[in-house]
């Protein structure tokens, strides 16, 4: 039975990798146990040009059939496919792209994970280090048991970027940076490592490296127009990610995070460490006025924002300020600024006055303050455009 399930795939030469082809993974690990030796899977779609090049150029060479065939039981799967999707979901922690190379012990405990394409000598050389003690099983292990060090995260770093373990690398970066001191946080080296992975400003480590600013300056640890503007740009994100109205159903809801807010504004009150901030602020004022239902106050403040730019050139976050407004408001006059703010945007393919929606909020704003001549003149332009179809 075990000659019959791994006999080898006639599309590879005989001089090179003796590959079965999508056998059931228990029956492979079955046989892998009876000959105590480790499996090799190439993990291919038929689509997947760095897996045609591999097949054509690598695993028929002798020297790499030599190898793997002394050393794995060699099986391929093609990951579009039943028993492939299997394999796939079952390590779906490292297949994350095709080609996936993987090894696994006689148990199916993942040994180590290599993606695309390789040409012979760096399969090989990277094979071998793995199974002399460099795998990326190796790697979690040394990281769980604490391990930090430069040299440390150097070698598991290589191995997720030839893995394409990019969800890994990122959550590896955050679990040493946790760990670091602070002298160790300034080490270059370190930081060329795991510094990219200094995203989230509601984190322990971002607030430790906006206190130590100066230091990176001081250490030489990276340039400080590129940190200032890595910080910035996160605590940016954060700040859209509050102030964005969500639509629910027919409703639009604001946030209410005061907590956050507090955080994100603290760290742009230092003019000293963060430049070009002022979007922040005034998105941030724009959201409480709403919030408080201060609507003269934040109409004036969306036209003005608008005015200079400090809300991005897009007229979509004021149309989704007046949208909210249009829920609750009661103030005519302000009723009637907004309407004015938005009939004096210009007509951009893709914003404002560009759907069929845009003239609704007009009516409604118009409706809601008493304005009948503009009601009528928004509802002719509505049914002008749908008969167009322009």
């Amino acid at each position: 039975m075990c000659g019959v399930l791994m006999a080898p795939v006639a599309s590879v030469l005989g001089q090179g990798i003796h590959f079965s082809e999508d056998q059931p993974l228990d029956q492979v690990l079955s046989l892998a146990k009876k000959e105590h030796k480790i499996v090799f899977i190439d993990g291919y779609t038929k689509t997947c040009v760095p897996c045609k090049e591999l097949d054509q150029k690598v695993f028929p060479l002798k020297e790499v059939g030599d190898y793997f065939n002394s050393n794995f039981i060699n099986v391929k799967y093609d990951l579009e496919e039943p028993e492939g999707e299997k394999v796939r979901a079952q390590y779906k922690d490292v297949i994350t792209g095709f080609p996936s190379l993987i090894l696994l012990d006689e148990n199916g405990k993942m040994i180590h994970k290599m993606g695309g394409y390789h040409e012979a000598d760096s399969l090989l050389a990277k094979m071998k280090a793995a199974l002399n003690g460099t795998s990326l099983s190796a790697m979690r292990a040394r990281l769980a048991a604490g391990e930090k060090s430069v040299p440390f995260m150097q070698q598991y770093k290589k191995i997720m970027d030839d893995g394409f373990l990019r969800e890994e690398s990122e959550q590896v970066s955050l679990t040493v940076l946790s760990r670091l001191t602070d002298e160790e946080l300034l080490d270059p080296k370190m930081w060329q490592l795991v510094g990219r992975a200094v995203t989230d400003p509601y984190s322990p480590v971002f607030a430790r490296v906006v206190n130590n600013y100066w230091a990176f300056w001081q250490h030489k640890t990276t340039d400080l127009g590129t940190l200032e503007f890595q910080l910035r740009t996160a605590i940016q994100t954060a700040t859209d990610a509050i102030v964005q109205p969500e639509e629910k159903g027919n409703i639009i809801v604001l946030k209410r995070e005061p907590q956050k807010q507090a955080i994100l504004l603290n760290f742009v009150s230092n003019a000293d460490k963060f430049k070009h901030t002022e979007s922040i602020r005034a998105l941030f004022y724009v959201h409480d006025l709403a919030l408080a239902g201060q609507w003269t106050d934040m109409v004036t403040a969306l036209k003005f924002y608008q005015k200079i730019g400090a809300i991005g050139t897009s007229t979509n976050l004021l149309y989704q300020y007046i949208q909210y407004m249009t829920q609750s408001c009661k103030d005519k006059k302000a009723l009637l600024a907004a309407a004015a703010v938005i009939e004096s945007l210009p007509t951009v393919k893709l914003d404002v006055m560009d759907y069929d929606d845009n003239y609704n909020t007009l009516i409604r704003l118009y409706e809601k303050a008493g304005n009948v001549q503009a009601v009528a003149k928004y509802k002719k332009m509505q049914r002008d455009k749908l008969k167009s179809g322009k």
